[in-house]
């Protein structure tokens, strides 16, 4: 549930899915609503071929998606054909898709034939089985139609929507952990950074040296907000820029409020010159009771989880003593 409410309060994701559901919308509208060219019924026979077209309306062109095979057996030849058929109004039309020009005389006699249709004024066309020299054509529905496109655009639609909840998904789960990697090694980090500056060091001299030691360990022996805070130190080495607000910075992307709370404690001493020392004692002492409290709640969710397979363990343990018992019976 809390998933669920994380990815309705995330803005990137709610935008993202209303880009893509609009423009899913607009290309389904555009398939529905093909302008001023629409189609009537194709007649088709037994066997699956077109014989004839029963137009929608004669004021208007209308666009028909066929394939055209032309010849019998080994010697067929095979035509995409975009047959547009003119109304009272005119328009142009796009023609015949030739994908390739193996025969002159096939393409002239098949564009012949197209231009008969395209301007014939009859209300149901009946599509010619042969060429003007003979050669025997079968006229069948283009499988590149727009309704195909209507069900494959939903499918993309939903594809696309699980893969950016997916990928939203992970975000959070990334970003849960930072947090509790910051949660984690705060109040250590916390305390160090007293210590140094009760000791003497200004802010970025005792911020360099708490990194220094993170930088010089293995990274797989790092939490994350330990490598990132080395990360931070490599960033910012040898540039004036102020330590308290590189620290500002981190905690604002990862929204943590206790790290945002010492990032203005530092922000204030470096405006102010305020008394930072006493205010990070105060903060260190705060933060390590929120980690014994949060360890103790970790632990009693533990007991939880452990009860059932405790309880599963007793039920067996009963039914192994009575199985004897009950088997005598």
């Amino acid at each position: 549930m809390s998933r669920f409410k994380d990815l309705k309060n995330n803005k990137k994701l709610i935008s993202g899915i209303y880009a893509v559901s609009l423009v899913t919308a607009l290309l389904i509208l555009a398939l529905v609503i093909r302008g001023p060219e629409e189609s009537g019924k194709l007649i088709a026979d037994s066997s699956g071929n077109i014989t004839g077209i029963s137009r929608k309306s004669l004021s208007s062109s209308e666009r028909y998606d066929l394939s055209l095979e032309i010849g019998e057996g080994e010697s067929m030849i095979q035509r995409d054909v975009t047959l547009t058929l003119r109304g009272k109004t005119g328009g142009a039309g796009s023609g015949i898709s030739r994908h390739d020009d193996e025969a002159a005389r096939l393409d002239a006699a098949v564009d012949s034939m197209i231009s008969e249709l395209e301007y014939s004024g009859k209300k149901k066309i009946i599509l010619p089985d042969r060429l003007s020299d003979g050669t025997s054509v079968r006229w069948r529905a283009s499988g590149g139609s727009s309704s195909a496109l209507i069900v494959l655009i939903p499918g993309m639609y939903a594809a696309l929507l699980i893969l950016m909840v997916a990928n939203a998904l992970k975000e959070d789960r990334s970003s849960d952990e930072a947090r509790k990697s910051i949660m984690r090694g705060l109040p250590r980090f916390c305390n160090q950074l007293f210590l140094m500056m009760n000791a003497g060091l200004i802010l970025s001299d005792a911020f360099d040296t708490i990194t220094e030691v993170y930088a010089a360990r293995s990274s797989e022996n790092l939490s994350v907000f330990e490598r990132d805070l080395a990360g931070l130190r490599s960033e910012t080495c040898g540039h004036r820029v102020s330590t308290a607000g590189v620290i500002s910075e981190y905690a604002s992307k990862h929204d943590v409020k206790e790290l945002i709370r010492i990032a203005a404690i530092l922000t204030e001493n470096e405006k102010r010159g305020s008394d930072v020392v006493e205010s990070l004692a105060r903060e260190s002492r705060y933060l390590w009771d929120e980690r014994k409290i949060v360890a103790k709640e970790q632990g009693k969710s533990i007991d939880a989880r452990m009860s059932y397979p405790l309880g599963l363990l007793l039920i067996l343990l009963i039914v192994i003593t009575m199985a004897p018992a009950m088997m005598n019976i």
